[in-house]
């Protein structure tokens, strides 16, 4: 093996796991048995349990502390030995429970199993077995299964068949290697990973050490790892896919806060750059699969069910998750705008509160990005967008339907003449360090058309800060609203009160801030040189 991993590349990126996997090969005979019987009733999760010894990789786990010298108790992650294989264990349970929705899974994902392994029944099971009921029920009865299911079907690991399903045995075991392996190569073992000469997963920043290993070994010495090397050439392309960094912040896609541009360009320039368009919808979700299975896993608690979704992640945000990536899938094939248009539609349609037909003119994109954006207060802020003045109207109308890209732009009954004909940029996203659309979400009882007037005033500054142009059309400048967005109308009216004002400074070519300033900050900002804006706040004293 050796030879072969000198002929492939500069040395091995670890001799203590070229060494650990030498001779080793996956149990494939018992690795297809998994996934054929993995959604059979009498295929219990102690079974599968006992099956995952099939995984040589899972061996790394088990290495003496000699051969991992003065790493022995934790990970690269900072997590300890124990935790990270009891992860990776949660992580295999999540696909069992998933691949089982229609026998037992849904509660086993929900409340875990007994001390026999049977999963736990709410109607007889004992209190303390249900900890926390309230949280563990709710998920039981609220989460959409539904939405599970479209995605184990998209990612191919599922077919519809007879108003049922069955289990695609070659896609289940593809995501079962890249389970075994995905955890087990951050392991502290001895690495000198070389960096790749091209933009692959192990050069770009911020990428946890474990994912970067995994990725640069994939991309170059393959052989190491006996479950991919295993896969043929197009499963492999599939899951070296779920290592790639693809610049998607999915809240942003999910609650519209930007253009299309600024959302979903890096992801499609990934897909036509680095793999050559090669990628199809199927790979996209098998990647949200994976990330799906890998945070359900989180908790080192495999036997008390996916406890990092059930117990610990918001329910309203795990479903709107689960909805949006139908829709994300088509960005292999349909264009950044066609994908989100369609996915505003999508969102007006499904409203929990209907606020009628999916609108149509000057305004409609502006109105399905602030139902998104507002979430539970959509119909509040809708009625509020009503009772705007025309010009404030206009400007949001306007502004929220650049797109932030060359050549495109939503359908031509939903946006006003001019964005589509003349298009000009930049297009503005509205952000926080976290959410920015939670200066909406955070209506309470006050007027949604005076907070409303607040965005447009906002972006009205901005445009004055970037003015249009041809030659940016392609260009997203972010207006970061952190200061403001938690802060109440009255709040903020009572700065002003006090002699302060509400300035949007420019920081640099493609960002700014919402600043409280005094006069004398003011002078300073001018004197530096800065482009600021001070916001016309008016409206707050009426």
């Amino acid at each position: 093996m050796r030879a072969r991993m000198a002929r492939q590349g500069r040395g091995a990126p670890s001799a203590a796991l070229c060494s650990a996997m030498e001779g080793q090969a996956a149990d494939w005979g018992k690795v297809r048995q998994m996934a054929r019987r993995i959604a059979e009733p009498e295929y219990t999760l102690r079974d599968f349990n006992r099956d995952l010894d099939a995984f040589p990789e899972l061996s790394l786990y088990l290495l003496d502390g000699e051969r991992r010298g003065s790493q022995a108790q934790h990970t690269n992650s900072g997590r300890t030995i124990g935790d990270e294989y009891q992860r990776t264990v949660g992580a295999f349970f999540a696909i069992y429970w998933l691949m089982r929705l229609h026998v037992d899974g849904k509660d086993g994902f929900a409340f875990g199993v007994d001390e026999d392994w049977v999963p736990v029944r709410p109607e007889t099971a004992e209190r303390r077995q249900l900890r926390p009921a309230d949280k563990r029920l709710a998920f039981r009865e609220q989460g959409r299964w539904d939405n599970f299911t479209r995605l184990l079907v998209d990612a191919g690991l599922m077919r519809q068949e007879g108003g049922g399903v069955s289990v695609c045995e070659v896609r289940l075991v593809s995501l079962l290697a890249l389970t075994a392996i995905h955890d087990s190569i951050g392991l502290p073992l001895p690495c000198r990973c070389r960096r790749s000469t091209r933009p692959t997963t192990a050069t770009r920043p911020g990428t946890p050490l474990e994912e970067l290993r995994l990725g640069y070994v994939m991309d170059h010495y393959p052989g190491l790892l006996p479950s991919f090397r295993g896969l043929d050439s197009a499963e492999r392309l599939s899951v070296q896919f779920t290592q790639c960094n693809l610049q998607f912040n999915h809240g942003w896609f999910v609650q519209a806060e930007g253009p299309p541009g600024a959302i979903l360009t890096k992801f499609r320039e990934v897909l036509i750059r680095d793999h050559k368009s090669q990628i199809k919808p199927r790979d996209i979700a098998l990647y949200f699969v994976h990330w799906l299975t890998d945070l359900a896993g989180a908790e080192p608690t495999p036997l008390g069910g996916c406890e990092k979704f059930v117990v610990k992640f918001p329910l309203a945000v795990l479903n709107s998750f689960l909805r949006s990536f139908e829709y994300v899938e088509r960005i292999a094939e349909s264009t950044e705008t066609e994908v989100m248009e369609s996915y505003l539609k999508m969102r007006w349609q499904e409203n929990e509160l209907s606020p009628g037909p999916v609108p149509t003119g000057d305004s409609a994109v502006a109105k399905m990005r602030l139902l998104c954006m507002a979430q539970t207060n959509a119909l509040p802020v809708l009625h509020g967008f009503a009772e705007l003045p025309e010009e404030d109207r206009e400007i949001l109308s306007t502004e929220m339907a650049r797109t932030g890209c060359i050549g495109q732009s939503y359908s031509a009954d939903i946006v006003p003449p001019e964005v589509r004909n003349n298009p000009v940029g930049p297009a503005f996203l509205l952000g926080a360090a976290d959410y920015g659309p939670a200066f909406l979400q955070s209506l309470g009882g006050e007027s949604a058309a005076t907070r409303l007037g607040v965005l447009s005033e906002i972006y009205r500054c901005a445009r004055a800060l970037w003015p249009s142009s041809a030659a940016a059309v392609a260009c997203t400048v972010t207006i970061r609203i952190d200061t403001i967005k938690a802060l109440s109308t009255a709040a903020m009216r009572d700065a002003m009160v006090l002699g302060d004002m509400w300035i949007l400074v420019k920081h640099n070519n493609r960002e700014a801030f919402i600043e409280r300033s005094s006069k004398r900050k003011l002078n300073r900002f001018i004197q530096n040189g800065q482009s600021i804006q001070v916001l016309d706040l008016s409206l707050l004293q009426c």
